[in-house]
């Protein structure tokens, strides 16, 4: 009889293994968060190819390389599985080499890759290369293939070291948010912790701590990312903004990077004095453009180089300007009026393919720069003559939006320009009814989807990035070149010649390109409006006695306007057919028409996502069950939940094993009640000994199945019943 018996133990240790079998969901834990990892860096590539090329090709390339992944784990050894993973490198890098532009030798395209890797390495989003979207599909599928691989060896450390790499490039380059490196981390723990189980208890306790102490330490880095802002979405960047350290500020948002622009909810007016401008002639102070469109943000491509003396103008005719910039502060920009052509700098100066300028270094307090612009002198009617066929790099950048872009802002821009027969006749109907047909407020939830979609549709009310970016996603996609440029406003008059530019001046608006006339200036933010709140946010500066908000030549009542017009040559700037003059009221004379409301308790406007889960949210409560998972294995109540249903629920097989089970259970409900079967004891001792009269008939049943190796069908009931009543008992 002994022979025959299984383990000893209140459940017998080979059948615990049999049915709960505690290696295989920690397998499968271990290979899910291999496959986590890697979902999480292939939806930022997937995203990335979205945003930069229109065509969602990244999931069809993932689930090849998934199935090549486990083709291979079942074919070749990890050795020749490693000279297929560098194979599959050789062939990615040849394809990205292939696609920069066409050079004589294939050594002066190796530059740029080697110059875009460097980039990437210390921190240049992806998205900043021009062919973004090649670079993303030809990362794809060699750490794919070979994580998968790794994964499938049941490799979980090694898969998920190549896997975590993957995303770590992507985590470093800024283009996978907190809530993707979040689900990384997770899945990076599951597959460390949950894939070195052994069959020892020591090493699934030991395990399921790790895998504990991984998620706990996911949660807490998630909670640092929230807390302290992204450089690209704020104040850092290339450390050239010195705005303060205040992100909140439009200011900080628009002009602290030069690299990306994240759009945000509600914001704040900076009334520091920021410079000081001598010009004959003023307009809007332009510091750079972006002309990638993210949906949710905008990005800057392209390379810069030193700058080496002068750039080309604009074709058409224009004016020369000449400007003298003194700093009141620390600036990284060099604003000027379109389109500098020579600047004198006290520093070393790049020069960016959008024909901006700025310093290697930040200027500091009190020191000049001279800047001369040629000015276009483009009519509405030079502009309506303008022929319609762009050049190829033109239309390649900045007639791009997203692969998932909302069709209806096509279908809703064809209804708002009828039958305007000319790209300046859109340009001006769509910035018409931008600025009629939305309000201007700084209070305003960021939307959750597309801004553009959710500015013309859902919301009533936004500040200049909204208008901005709202108008030039519509214009292409009515073909129109267009970009997103940002800069200042003139700021405060206070002199024949001088201006005053503050924090607050900050501002977004669109340039339209127009073939033989180059990029022309839109704007679609009502100017009354937001005047009304700078003026109304230096008054409050000034009664809060703030700092640097006046110099020797601003401050209340110290000057008068201008009192005729011909005093000074005024410039205007074309909107249409209509001109406004581009001088700003005097601080504290609101525009005809509008009231003196106090700009610190505005109006919500409706259209955001205010009460919605975010998706840090949701994943913060990913994390967090998946943690609590983790912590109910640790303190083993997965094993006593299922004892506890394994106990009084027996489903049904062969009449052998239901009259096994059936004992199994009944042993082990009196060994908790009595004492535990002795290792000398036979099956027939122990149930005499305990006394109990449905147990002894129970084990003999089991006796006569374990000798025989077979049960009746009347077997397996008698036997499934007599355990209920000894598990009720």
């Amino acid at each position: 009889m002994s022979g025959r018996e299984r383990p000893r133990g209140r459940l017998p240790e080979g059948r615990v293994r049999t049915l709960f079998e505690v290696d295989r969901p920690d397998r499968v834990l271990a290979t899910g968060g291999v496959l986590l990892v890697i979902l999480t860096y292939l939806a930022v590539l997937d995203r990335i190819v979205v945003v930069a090329d229109g065509s969602g090709s990244v999931p069809v390339l993932a689930a090849l390389s998934l199935a090549g992944g486990t083709a291979l784990a079942r074919l070749v050894r990890p050795r020749w599985a490693l000279v297929c993973f560098l194979a599959l490198v050789a062939v990615g890098t040849q394809q990205y080499v292939a696609s920069l532009p066409a050079t004589v030798a294939l050594g002066e395209n190796l530059g740029p890759f080697v110059g875009d890797t460097v980039s990437l390495l210390t921190g240049m989003s992806i998205l900043r290369i021009i062919n973004a979207d090649i670079w993303a599909l030809t990362l794809t599928p060699a750490p794919t293939v070979f994580a998968w691989y790794l994964a499938v060896r049941r490799r979980y450390v090694a898969g998920a070291a190549v896997a975590g790499s993957t995303l770590g490039l992507l985590v470093l380059t800024g283009d996978a948010g907190a809530t993707t490196t979040l689900l990384g981390a997770v899945g990076v723990a599951a597959a460390t912790g949950f894939g070195t189980v052994e069959a020892t208890p020591t090493a699934v306790d030991a395990s399921r701590r790790s895998v504990l102490v991984g998620l706990g330490g996911a949660v807490v880095g998630a909670s640092v990312l929230d807390v302290v802002p992204s450089e690209r979405a704020g104040v850092g960047g290339d450390g050239l903004g010195g705005f303060g350290g205040d992100a909140t500020t439009t200011e900080a948002n628009l002009l602290a990077d030069s690299e990306s622009l994240q759009i945000q909810g509600s914001i704040s007016l900076s009334p520091t004095v920021r410079f000081r401008v001598e010009s004959e002639r003023v307009g809007y102070w332009r510091a750079l453009s972006f002309d990638r469109y993210s949906g949710r943000g905008w990005i800057r491509t392209g390379e810069m180089e030193p700058y080496d003396g002068t750039t080309a103008p604009p074709p058409g005719p224009a004016e020369r300007v000449r400007q003298e910039v003194t700093l009141a502060g620390q600036l990284g920009r060099l604003p000027a009026l379109w389109k500098p052509v020579e600047v004198d700098v006290p520093a070393s100066v790049d020069a960016y393919q959008d024909g901006s300028l700025a310093p290697t270094r930040s200027l500091r307090e009190d020191e000049s720069y001279t800047v001369t612009s040629a000015r276009s002198e483009a009519t509405p009617a030079d502009l309506r003559s303008a022929p319609e066929q762009y050049p190829d790099s033109i239309e390649q950048r900045y007639l791009a939006l997203p692969g998932d872009f909302p069709s209806r802002v096509a279908d809703r821009t064809a209804d708002i320009v009828g039958d305007a027969a000319t790209a300046y006749d859109v340009a001006n109907r769509v910035e018409a009814w931008l600025e009629a047909n939305r309000d201007y407020s700084l209070d305003v939830d960021r939307p959750g989807g597309d801004i553009a979609d959710q500015f013309l549709f859902e919301m009533d009310a936004g500040y200049c990035t909204y208008f901005a970016t709202t108008m030039v996603a519509m214009l292409r996609t009515q073909d129109i070149p267009a970009r997103f440029t940002v800069g200042y406003t003139p700021g405060e008059r206070v002199g024949e010649s001088s201006w005053v530019v503050r924090g607050f001046d900050a501002h977004a608006w669109v340039e339209v390109y127009f073939p033989g006339y180059g990029w022309q200036q839109f704007d679609p933010t009502p100017a009354g409006p937001r005047r009304l709140n700078e003026q109304q946010r230096l008054e409050q500066a000034r009664l809060s006695d703030e700092d640097n908000v006046d110099t020797n030549e601003t401050g209340p009542g110290e000057w008068s306007p201008t009192p005729t017009p011909t005093a000074t040559p005024e410039t205007t700037v074309s909107s249409g057919d209509r001109t406004a003059t581009a001088i700003p009221q005097r601080s504290g004379v609101a525009p005809p028409g509008l009231s003196e409301s106090d700009p610190t308790t505005p109006t919500p406007t409706p259209g955001g996502a205010a009460g919605s889960v975010t998706s840090e949210q949701a994943a913060l409560a990913v994390v967090a069950l998946a943690g609590g998972v983790a912590a109910l294995r640790l303190a083993g109540i997965d094993e006593l939940a299922y004892r506890a249903v394994w106990l009084r629920y027996q489903p049904r097989n062969s009449p052998l094993e239901d009259v096994e089970r059936a004992y199994a259970r009944a042993e082990y409900a009196l060994e908790a009640r009595t004492r535990t079967r002795r290792p000398d004891e036979t099956v027939r001792q122990y149930a005499a000994a305990v006394g109990d009269e449905p147990f002894q008939r129970l084990a003999r049943l089991y006796e006569r199945a374990m000798y025989a190796e077979t049960a009746s069908e009347s077997d397996a009931d008698d036997a499934v019943e007599l355990a209920a009543v000894v598990v009720g008992s």
